[in-house]
């Protein structure tokens, strides 16, 4: 068999020497990776979640708080009995929140550490923030029912005082007649008039003092007496008379 010629093209046309395709030369090729790239990006992405999760936990804080202290009558003695011991130990607990999320950022140097903890106290702000939610529509209730009772004792104190003034106008023109009614009787019968019993009740400390005339006594014939008083039903005026 005779030998190739110098010069002569190889059979396959690459002229003797088999080319390398260019998929061969990039499989040749090691591969590299940008770890410097992945390692921004994760930390970019962590970075973003432990604010995320700070926000969160903002949000419910503030919830929390808005539930506790927005509201005109929220002071210590406005309180019904229940609600001061309730506002005050959720009250406790919301600071401690704020503790909480202060202290692990301040001390965190590791952001992993740091997201899970934020983590760790956004279901504690949930619930905290449903704790108060509750309160606050308890607390409420209990405002509606006590501002209920004060305006009915309210109400109430203004009937007995309307009712009292009717009672005093009642009493004054009362009295009134029985002392003009006894002072009728007096001047025509030359006759003296005295406070005297029965004293009639129509309330409390509210009295109708019943009137005695004496007329003098002339020569043999004995002394007259009038009782100038209020009927047994206390609403007209009576006159007894004796001799």
């Amino acid at each position: 068999m005779a030998a190739a010629q110098p010069g002569s093209r190889h059979p396959s046309g690459t002229g003797g020497v088999a080319e390398h395709s260019a998929a061969t030369d990039l499989d040749a090729c090691p591969a590299q990776r940008n770890d410097s790239a992945v390692r921004a990006d994760a930390h970019t992405h962590l970075a973003l979640e432990i604010a995320r999760l700070g926000v969160l936990i903002g949000r419910e804080a503030a919830a929390v708080d808005t539930a506790l202290n927005d509201h005109p009558s929220t002071s210590d003695h406005d309180y019904p009995r229940w609600g001061w011991v309730e506002h005050k130990e959720l009250s406790r607990q919301l600071d401690a929140l704020h503790k909480h999320v202060a202290r692990a950022t301040a001390r965190s140097h590791d952001q992993a550490d740091l997201r899970a903890e934020f983590a760790t106290l956004l279901p504690f702000a949930k619930i905290l923030r449903a704790d108060a939610a509750t309160w606050r529509t308890a607390f409420e209730a209990g405002l509606k029912e006590v501002e209920r009772r004060e305006t009915a004792l309210r109400q109430a104190r203004e009937r007995s005082a309307a009712e009292r003034e009717t009672l005093l106008r009642r009493r004054d023109a009362l009295q009134l007649t029985v002392d003009e009614t006894a002072g009728r009787i007096a001047q025509a019968s030359g006759g003296d008039c005295r406070k005297t019993l029965p004293v009639i009740r129509l309330g409390e400390a509210l009295t109708v003092c019943s009137v005695a005339v004496l007329s003098p006594r002339k020569w043999f014939r004995s002394q007259r007496h009038w009782l100038v008083t209020l009927n047994d039903s206390r609403d007209r005026v009576r006159v007894r008379r004796s001799y």
